[in-house]
């Protein structure tokens, strides 16, 4: 593989799951079961890998170790009172979970700008085409993969992440990224939303400890070393990415390729989200009709909900409605106006404003109205691929895709076989969609007829997805998928 090309993803992975290396004797951080066909509820996976290069030739040999062991979850579970239990004692923990939460309530709220702001930025840049083409990223696993190489980078290097990602340091924004992941955090067998991060370094890279156990802890990252880019290694991200994500990528992400020439580490990250709507549609329902794509009228299933109360929301160039889901996120479904794409949208941070409630002092609240709706949205199971590189240039992240500018010296020292220069040579993230009756998994759309940046003149309006929108699965105004679909 050349230096400029992305990793290749795209396969079949192995049934096993990955092994733990030897030296990693604790159980994996985040047990998920064999999934069934039973997938109601909304199933999001994403993985994002970003792939370092050295300018000199490393030789390989095939080892690996577990450099460091991701932190357990640190969110604790609310206290259930039991029956004969110590009522002062129950209290007394209450006052320790609610201590907590507003901690964390308030690192989440502070990271939130940021976060929304670096999702406007890129989703306009990776989503926008007026064409068949369906595309979706997950900003938050983007934001948090970023995060990562700047803590394990210095000087202008990490300044310039630091910039794009809106944090004015890295101590603050580790503390910030723990409190996110922790926030997302949900695991009870029914409701799904983890994060999950890793570091894999090549057998001849020299680390710093200290890098790799903050890694492990503030980005609940494992951290893994050995022989990067042979089969053995390939085959292990490949496994740990499939882990992860419940088998729902295999598809796209089944078989990590990297190419053993000049690789130095990579970071691969994931995210799994399982959530069923509070108000499930019927089957029975459902319609075959038509959805007007760009290149011609196609049939698809709409699943239909005739006046359903719901907020409905406007904008400059185009209407909205969240549905709610039961694990407290949101699913929005963005309508271009008649006349207008879902580039006129992305070409805005307005959309991103709403689905993220970030207004500045500055701005309006946003339009809203509480109505009746009947509502119709397209069932549809997407998969994209995103080449974030160009993406983070294009919005002034230059110095990590720069051989002679990218500094990784406070994580990795150089060896006595060669002088470490390594930057990022490629980012690749891969991503699946898909909704039905019950619930989504990471995409969604929909349509509004006669409505627009005017406030709807009726009390009951009629919301059917049967042209290109914009879609976003948000929590805590944490903006987690963003995407379009074209073609259902």
């Amino acid at each position: 593989m050349k230096k400029e090309q992305i990793v290749d993803m795209i396969g079949e992975a192995p049934d096993n799951y990955v092994k733990d290396a030897k030296e990693y004797k604790k159980k994996r951080r985040i047990p998920f079961p064999q999934w069934s066909k039973w997938m109601g509820g909304i199933a999001a996976v994403l993985a994002l890998v970003i792939l370092v290069n050295n300018i000199p030739t490393i030789p390989l040999v095939i080892s690996a170790k577990a450099v460091s062991v991701a932190s357990e979850s640190r969110k604790t579970e609310r206290p259930k009172r039991k029956n004969g239990g110590d009522p002062d004692e129950w209290r007394s923990q209450m006052d320790l979970w609610y201590a907590e939460r507003d901690a964390r309530d308030v690192l989440v709220e502070a990271a939130s700008p940021s976060i929304a702001d670096f999702a406007g930025l890129v989703s306009g840049e990776v989503l926008s085409g007026v064409d068949d083409i369906n595309r979706v990223w997950s900003p938050v696993n983007a934001y948090i993969a970023l995060a990562m190489t700047a803590e394990l980078t210095g000087s202008e290097t990490q300044a310039q992440v630091l910039d794009v990602l809106g944090a004015d340091d890295a101590a603050e924004l580790r503390r910030q990224i723990s409190a996110v992941w922790e926030e997302i955090y949900e695991n009870n067998g029914k409701e799904i939303s983890v994060l999950a991060n890793s570091l894999w370094l090549d057998k001849d890279v020299e680390y710093v400890q200290e890098k790799m156990d903050s890694i492990a802890y503030d980005y609940y990252a494992s951290v893994y070393q050995g022989d990067l880019g042979s089969e053995k290694t390939n085959r292990a991200m490949t496994n740990w990415m499939r882990n992860q994500t419940g088998g729902m990528l295999k598809d796209r992400t089944g078989n990590v390729q990297i190419d053993p020439e000049d690789q130095v580490l990579a970071i691969a990250s994931t995210i799994y989200f399982q959530s069923k709507w509070v108000d499930e549609f019927d089957k029975a329902d459902n319609t075959q009709a038509i959805f007007h794509a760009v290149s011609g009228d196609v049939e698809a299933t709409f699943m239909n909900k005739e006046e359903y109360e719901m907020n409905y929301n406007w904008g400059e160039d185009y209407g909205a409605v969240q549905i709610f889901l039961e694990n407290g996120s949101f699913m929005w479904f963005i309508l271009p106006d008649e006349g207008k794409t879902v580039d006129d949208v992305l070409a805005s941070d307005e959309y991103m404003k709403m689905i993220t409630e970030v207004y500045s002092s500055k701005d309006e609240e946003r339009n809203s109205k509480r109505m009746k709706v009947n509502l119709s949205v397209p069932q549809f199971d997407v998969s994209a691929g995103v080449n974030l590189k160009e993406s983070l240039r294009n919005i002034g992240l230059s110095e990590l895709f720069d051989p002679a500018g990218c500094d990784f010296s406070p994580s990795f020292l150089p060896s006595d076989d060669f002088s470490l220069n390594p930057y990022v040579a490629s980012i690749h993230q891969d991503t699946r969609v898909k909704i039905d009756e019950q619930g989504v998994t990471a995409a969604s759309y929909i349509e509004i007829i006669g409505a627009g940046a005017a406030e709807p003149p009726d009390e009951i309006i009629d919301f059917v997805l049967d042209r290109p929108f914009v879609f976003a699965i948000t929590k805590r105004d944490i903006p987690l998928f963003v995407g379009t679909v074209n073609m259902p």
